[in-house]
């Protein structure tokens, strides 16, 4: 992952107390393992999601939340209390992806009662969470989540948009396989991507790539990149 320092930095203080975990809970501290990734769209909270399971050795199991949502009254709570229930018995990396589906804030106007029971679930089910694996949320709405939900974890890790800086890198990690023009400048021309997603980023790069072996050229031109740019633009 392409991220700026400060997120950077509390990712690998998320790993490396996972990985210190018996050691801290020797002096009666425990590890964080309750972990909530929030931020725009296309700006790495699944990516984060991978990195940790990977970086941990655990399992990556994503809940699909079309399957746990039941129509019928109170099993959606019972659902979710089986995802946990497993979780706790075999150690993974739970990623509850777009939580903010069942874990909006209680009182909604359209709210006639279920959410409140799932809100008052998922809960419960985080406070007493102690399987020694991690359960990872993700949202884009942060502002919309029931804020006893906040409270829950361990730690709220906003994911931003890219800065110039990060721009500059991804499209240098993406663009690694292929030569690249000496007169494309990767720190300026990240200069006028400010404001896109990672995600988006990315997808210029490969695009860009892929119109340079497409064309049978050796080395992708800074014209590759501004029509990808372009063309990411224009559907985004």
């Amino acid at each position: 992952m392409v991220l700026q320092p400060e997120v950077e930095a509390r990712f690998h203080r998320i790993e490396k107390e996972y990985a210190a975990r018996s050691r801290l809970a020797t002096h009666g501290l425990h590890a964080r393992k309750r972990i909530l990734l929030y931020g725009p769209p296309g700006c790495g909270k699944s990516l984060g999601a991978e990195r940790l399971a990977w970086a941990t050795g655990l399992p990556l199991h994503k809940v699909r939340f079309d399957t746990l949502i039941s129509s019928y009254f109170g099993e959606t709570a019972l659902n979710l209390g089986r995802v946990f229930e497993a979780a706790a018995a075999r150690p993974c990396a739970l990623f509850l992806d777009e939580c903010d589906t069942i874990a909006r804030a209680r009182g909604d106007r359209n709210d006639v009662g279920e959410v409140s029971r799932v809100v008052n679930m998922l809960l419960q089910l985080l406070e007493d969470y102690q399987g020694d694996g991690l359960v990872i949320a993700a949202t884009n709405h942060y502002e919309s989540l029931d804020k006893a939900i906040y409270r829950r974890f361990d730690e709220a890790v906003e994911i931003p948009k890219p800065g110039i800086e990060e721009i500059a890198r991804l499209l240098k990690v993406t663009l690694a396989a292929l030569d690249v023009e000496p007169d494309v400048d990767f720190q300026s021309y990240a200069g006028s991507l400010d404001g896109f997603s990672f995600s988006e980023v990315e997808r210029i790069a490969k695009n860009a790539s892929k119109r340079c072996v497409m064309s049978n050229r050796k080395r992708v031109t800074l014209d590759d990149l501004e029509t990808a740019a372009h063309e990411v633009k224009r559907h985004f």
